[in-house]
């Protein structure tokens, strides 16, 4: 009996170990990550040193402020974004023409697409591209087929509801929503929540005007996987570029 308690107990320390790890992994690629894209969108390289900067100035989970002026066009600014489908010396290229590339190219699977900050439940989480386990264990995933940030459209988002999607059980209607790219910041206000089955995809069908739409599964407590999936709908209500948002956090300055 008595060793049957020690496995036991060996087992859960095993078990609280491995949540320790994963959580602290998540945790700390969510940091990189969000030092990354803040660098890129004040057109600076990332740096190891910059990163411990960074580190020391904003604990992990703490929001990030807002760019402090324009992207450019940098070879790791599209690295980030499209992955390997980044095109050679897209320096050369016009503004256009690299715009008309990038639409037509589906970002890399895991490749960063922005930050999603929704202030009332304190959320800010960097956002992927793709709804793989690598990505959700370690962010929140584009879903793949719907529009992309920035373009018109209903752009879909999935989390964990045991991870970063979980505070989303105390949204409300009107509650705002933040996504933030390497394009711009929109802003947008919670116009539906509900409950669905899982087969009820019509959720996450086109729209004339850009929206967007949280997906995660529910009950948010159930033990093994979820029959329902909970849904959040949030329509657009202003939209900045970069250069609009470099001049708003150079008139705060």
């Amino acid at each position: 009996m008595k060793k049957l308690e020690q496995i036991f107990l060996l087992v859960g320390i095993l078990a609280l170990g491995t949540f320790a790890g994963i959580k602290l992994y998540s945790s700390g690629y969510q940091a990189y990550a969000k030092y990354v894209f803040e660098e890129m969108l004040h057109g600076r390289g990332p740096s190891f040193r910059g990163f411990l900067v960074y580190l020391a100035r904003k604990p992990f989970g703490h929001n990030p402020a807002p760019p402090a002026s324009p992207v450019n066009n940098s070879d790791v600014l599209n690295q980030l974004i499209y992955g390997s489908g980044a095109p050679p010396n897209v320096k050369e290229w016009s503004r256009g023409r690299l715009k008309a590339y990038q639409d037509t190219v589906p970002p890399a699977a895991g490749s960063v697409l922005g930050r999603l900050e929704i202030p009332s439940i304190d959320l800010s989480v960097m956002v992927l591209q793709g709804t793989d386990d690598w990505t959700l264990d370690r962010a929140v995933g584009h879903i793949e087929g719907t529009a992309l940030p920035g373009q018109t459209g209903n752009i879909g988002i999935a989390g964990h509801r045991d991870g970063f999607f979980r505070g989303l059980r105390k949204l409300a209607n009107s509650d705002t929503i933040i996504l933030t790219t390497l394009q711009g910041r929109f802003q947008y206000r919670i116009k539906t929540i509900k409950i669905v089955k899982p087969s009820e995809t019509k959720v996450l069908a086109p729209t004339g005007k850009p929206t967007l739409t949280l997906v995660t599964c529910y009950p948010f407590y159930y033990v093994g996987d979820a029959p329902k999936r909970f849904i959040v709908t949030a329509e657009i209500v202003k939209a900045e570029d970069a250069t609009q948002v470099a001049a708003d956090q150079a008139r705060t300055h």
